[in-house]
């Protein structure tokens, strides 16, 4: 019976009950690592630590989670069995019972245990439980990289960003081409708005774990959101070279080529990404912005139409249609779009009640009713 410490013992009591069915085992015994399990499934040695937080995608059937459950009940020595019935638990997405069951017999499982452990407390949002699974496993071995990985997603959700950034340099600093650690440093650099950490993160990416098509990508779109135009021209040119599919790097290249006053190339490339990609929300966005900046607003009613076809949830789009559509007075188009940019973002409200006041100083009083009493309901309703 497993022995809880005090900070354990709540969660022991209340799970004690999910698998009172599981005898518990009389002494330990060795996971086995080479036989085949009593349900037909391979065992595999223990893998390595990258290949340990790979679970299988494929899901297992009811009848074969209760099989496990059956040869666990005529054989609680063998904890390979147990991993297996919590590994399949997890694909399910019962991970409460993973939790459970693993806890119960917490002083058995290995290591790949342990993690498994880890990654169903973070399924439920669990932060704090994962990190006593995990000091678990690193006071057994300081230099397991997974676990100090999966301790930074746990810190990060606690929102303790100086805990979540040790822990993935930690595992970093253990494995320099442990690729989830440094997309754990992305998400929490991305979610600081660290574009100075993030640039130079990738880099190191680009450097220490390979040439990837996503890294040029965001070091092509991180130059050209911190205005660094002139390196954003090289990084955007390299990112298409290495994946010519991907829309952003042509619009990203595009805006480079504005912001050094490359003006006529910038309009080029922008409208040759809008005509290629035009399931792209933000090559037809951004081409369209750029015509409604020259009033041409038959032409970017067009491609705002298209932005908005390509992402119905944007709201960005569905106001460029909404102004287009007020200056070619299409007014039943216009308020419809003015509707749906309000619904999405009640910020575009200001822009929907200065519409009305348009219509009103054009002395057009039905419609600047109706766009009035319109913006009133979307500001008040949001």
């Amino acid at each position: 019976m497993l022995l809880c410490s005090v900070s354990l013992l709540a969660v022991c009591r209340a799970q004690a009950d999910e698998f009172s069915d599981f005898d518990s085992p009389a002494a330990p015994t060795k996971v086995p690592t080479s036989k085949a399990s009593p349900a037909g499934k391979k065992a595999t040695a223990n893998p390595t630590p990258v290949a340990t937080l790979s679970v299988s995608t494929s899901k297992p059937t009811s009848a074969e989670i209760e099989r496990l459950k059956e040869d666990f009940r005529k054989n609680p020595n063998n904890f390979q069995t147990l991993q297996l019935l919590a590994e399949d638990l997890y694909q399910v997405g019962q991970y409460d019972k993973t939790t459970a069951l693993l806890w119960k017999y917490v002083e058995k499982v290995d290591r790949g245990g342990l993690l498994l452990l880890a990654r169903a407390h973070e399924k439920r949002n669990e932060p704090a439980q994962m990190i006593k699974a995990l000091n678990i496993l690193i006071a057994k071995d300081k230099k397991d990289y997974d676990a100090f990985y999966l301790l930074g997603n746990a810190y990060f959700l606690q929102n303790k960003n100086k805990e979540a950034l040790e822990n993935y340099r930690t595992s970093i600093e253990i494995n320099p081409k442990f690729e989830l650690a440094y997309l754990g440093l992305v998400k929490l650099y991305e979610r600081q708005k660290n574009l100075y950490e993030l640039r130079a993160l990738y880099q190191d990416m680009l450097e220490t774990i390979g040439q990837k098509a996503e890294y040029l990508a965001k070091i092509c779109e991180i130059e050209t959101n911190d205005g660094t135009f002139e390196a954003g021209l090289d990084r955007c040119k390299k990112a298409i070279d290495k994946n010519p599919e991907n829309a952003s790097n042509y619009v990203n290249l595009g805006l480079s080529y504005k912001g050094v006053g490359q003006i006529p190339e910038a309009e080029k490339t922008l409208k040759a990404a809008a005509n290629r990609f035009p399931n792209s929300e933000f090559a037809q966005y951004t081409y369209a912005k750029v015509l409604g900046d020259q009033k041409n607003y038959v032409d970017a009613f067009s491609y705002y139409k298209s932005a908005a076809a390509a992402d119905a949830k944007s709201a960005r789009a569905w106001l460029g249609v909404a102004t287009c559509a007020l200056e070619l007075q299409k007014l039943d188009i216009s308020i419809v779009a003015f509707k749906k940019a309000c619904h999405l973002d009640p910020k575009n409200a200001a822009a929907f009640r200065k519409a009305s006041a348009q219509l009103s100083g054009s002395k057009n009083m039905d419609w600047s009713k109706k766009f009035s009493e319109a913006s009133e309901q979307c500001t008040y309703s949001n």
